[in-house]
């Protein structure tokens, strides 16, 4: 313990006692005309015993009663302890050093009283500082926590969004393996880019937005290609939606529950409506779909689990930054996600 104490803290600790062993050296020699050499004895020893009472409190008292909010018997171990190191230093002092004679007990008391004062301004000065110093060293320590738990539950939310996407794809790529080989081919290739960049891409915490939205066109296309003319697609991405950063499969999740609940009408049009843009730091993404009931996601606990997930995502890194409305109806599903780019 002392080794980690010195090691850690010895260099502003060493300046403070040096610099006050200095100023206290001259007051004694100044008022007192004490010779120099019995002024720096004399000093050193009243600050040895400081030493002791200022390190007893802030490493023993201090975590023993004050940070178990033991507060009285704290208070009581600081008095018995400010008052036994002014006692041992008054009387090292008086019958040690200036070798008074021992029956003025009164003058005992009178410099105990003094040196009591001063240690308890010494030591309220160490225990403010110690005080401050694990204040702030206990909040970085919580920062850090939080922050890993933060990027823990990150990563899990993305690996479980992962499967979903895959069990969709897949089935993709096996209808169109009956319906057109070749065409399953240049699908698989697509399906091996989107894999790529899930795997290789996606480990840090922004990525570029124009790489997200090849993403979101080779899944569509993908996906087009499965649902066949029976589909109406309307998929807009503005001009300006370039140059800036978002967090990678952020948006997959409501693509993905678009094409997996939208209508299959055969008497009248199934449609989905994909638009991104961006505008005063603002990104957009707006996405509606035809639907034969109201039963979408949110009561469907498989299709939810991509849209819960993304919902704790936009939290956890945009927070008071977004704004998701999810708006179902009996005819239409429609998400609009706004998030401002800072």
């Amino acid at each position: 313990m002392m080794h980690t104490f010195f090691t850690k803290y010895k260099g502003i600790h060493i300046l403070f006692w040096t610099i006050d062993l200095m100023f206290w050296t001259y007051m004694t020699h100044l008022n007192y005309g004490t010779p120099l050499p019995g002024a720096v004895i004399s000093t050193a020893i009243w600050l040895f015993f400081q030493a002791i009472l200022v390190y007893t409190i802030i490493y023993y008292l201090l975590p023993k009663y004050f940070y178990v909010k033991k507060y009285l018997q704290f208070i009581l171990a600081f008095c018995v302890s400010l008052v036994v190191s002014a006692l041992v230093i008054a009387w090292l002092e008086i019958y040690f050093l200036r070798h008074q004679p021992p029956a003025s007990l009164a003058m005992v008391l009178n410099f105990s009283l003094y040196t009591g004062m001063t240690n308890f301004y010494t030591s309220f000065l160490f225990f403010a500082a110690k005080l401050v110093k694990d204040k702030l060293a206990a909040d970085r320590h919580q920062r850090t926590i939080e922050k890993e738990q933060t990027e823990n539950e990150l990563r899990f939310l993305k690996s479980q969004m992962n499967p979903h996407f895959l069990f969709n794809a897949i089935n993709s790529i096996y209808v169109l393996i009956r319906k057109d080989q070749d065409l399953a081919a240049n699908t698989l290739a697509t399906f091996a880019d989107m894999l790529r960049y899930q795997l290789y891409e996606c480990n840090t915490p922004v990525i570029p937005i124009e790489r997200e939205v090849l993403y979101l066109d080779n899944y569509i296309q993908l996906e087009t290609l499965r649902k066949g003319p029976a589909l109406q697609l309307d998929y807009q991405v503005g001009a300006e939606v370039r140059n800036f950063a978002i967090a990678p499969l952020l948006l997959i999740p409501f693509v993905e529950n678009a094409f997996k609940y939208v209508s299959a009408y055969t008497n009248q049009a199934n449609h989905i409506r994909l638009q991104l843009g961006y505008k005063k730091d603002t990104f957009m993404l707006e996405v509606e779909n035809t639907v034969e009931t109201v039963a979408m996601p949110v009561a469907n606990k498989t299709g939810g689990i991509g849209l819960e997930n993304v919902k704790r995502r936009l939290e956890l890194i945009y927070k008071g930054n977004y704004h998701l409305q999810i708006t179902p109806g009996p005819a239409n599903y429609r998400v609009l996600l706004t998030i401002r780019i800072i």
